[in-house]
């Protein structure tokens, strides 16, 4: 037997991190019709299955104390009404409060970018400080670096959480 027929396939992982410490709270695949090839474990469905990722405030918050330079402390994370909202304290010369409102957008269908919509600082130091972090941590996310093929479709941020959705092809050889 080369191949494996399979109804239904559903599969959800919990607390994932990925490479740079995002922890994901679920990943879920959904697909059904699939065939399993046996000797590579490669997986394909004759149409697109659906993922869900969800990344919760608390989840981003740790992840920007952890990679934020030492001048930057005291991270609150908030989501809601497709906007992620950071509040942090930045030492420049001195302490100063800092505050920036993000959206976070999909780039070809296969990558999530954190998009600066409104910094709120005194200075331009600090504004240039969040810029320079965000083009080191984007794209946050390329679908490349999973073993499944996704197609990301929506991402809607409310609630306390990022949700991602998309379309499942199959799994990578």
């Amino acid at each position: 037997m080369k191949e494996l027929k399979v109804g239904a396939v559903e599969a959800v992982f919990r607390n994932v991190e990925l490479d740079f410490g995002l922890v994901v709270e679920s990943f879920e695949i959904r697909g059904s019709g699939a065939t399993v090839d046996l000797k590579s474990g490669g997986l394909q469905l004759p149409s697109p299955g659906h993922a869900k990722a969800v990344v919760t405030e608390g989840a981003i918050q740790a992840l920007l104390t952890k990679q934020a330079p030492a001048q930057v402390r005291d991270f609150s994370v908030q989501i809601s009404g497709g906007l992620i909202y950071v509040e942090a304290k930045a030492q420049v010369v001195v302490t100063i409060p800092v505050k920036a409102v993000c959206t976070i957008e999909i780039r070809d269908g296969k990558r999530l970018e954190v998009v600066l919509k409104q910094a709120d600082v005194l200075g331009g130091a600090a504004k240039n400080l969040i810029e320079s972090q965000l083009d080191k941590i984007n794209p946050i996310f390329d679908v490349a670096d999973l073993p499944i093929e996704v197609n990301l479709l929506s991402v809607e941020a409310d609630g306390g959480r990022v949700v991602v959705l998309g379309d499942v092809v199959g799994v990578r050889r």
